[in-house]
């Protein structure tokens, strides 16, 4: 039933987007004319290119909630110091939440919050502080999206996804050294 009501949803909320869309496209006026919004940064001062990642090159999304991303690459300034705090982040991992999102859901989780969300080019293996029947847990990611504002959920929250699972875990450590270090990333964005 649940489901059904998120289909429901999704589907009205496509059609207003294509109703808007189509008063936009056919109203220039609405268009911008190429006119920059105001506190839209121009392309030529954000810190990274914010058109899309790199294929076959890990990166590192910065996403402010409502507005626009940032990737970080391992040969930007900031990367290293966000990528050693990411990995002591997923590596801190220290129990799992019985819970899962649909793709639609996580997309509007990611549209509406800030995170940071970093991208391995291979499937990487990290070995958590979570441990199950006395040993170690052992997962594989090729994304990890750790979110620093997400309202209603646990602030402690990290979304994996691996190929064709994913996993929701909770970790012991607090996000304050994260959001300090994206913090310039997101004033020069």
């Amino acid at each position: 039933m649940k489901k059904v009501l998120y289909l429901v949803i999704a589907c009205v909320a496509v059609g207003a987007l294509i109703l808007v869309g189509a008063d936009v496209l056919s109203n220039p006026g609405l268009q911008g004319a190429g006119k920059e919004m105001p506190g839209e940064v121009p392309e030529s001062q954000t810190p990274c290119s914010a058109d899309g990642p790199r294929e076959d090159t890990p990166y590192i999304e910065i996403h402010r909630a409502g507005g626009r991303s940032v990737f970080l690459y391992p040969d930007d300034s900031g990367y290293p110091a966000i990528e050693a705090e990411c990995r002591e982040q997923i590596q801190s991992i220290s129990g799992q939440y019985k819970m899962g999102f649909s793709s639609a859901e996580l997309e509007a989780m990611k549209q509406n919050g800030t995170y940071v969300a970093m991208n391995f080019s291979v499937p990487t293996t990290f070995e958590t502080s979570y441990l199950v029947g006395g040993l170690l847990k052992v997962i594989t990611v090729n994304e990890a999206i750790i979110f620093l504002d997400l309202e209603g959920y646990p602030e402690t929250m990290i979304i994996t996804r691996a190929d064709d699972k994913s996993g929701v875990w909770d970790t012991s450590r607090n996000r304050r050294e994260l959001r300090d270090l994206v913090a310039p990333v997101m004033q020069e964005s």
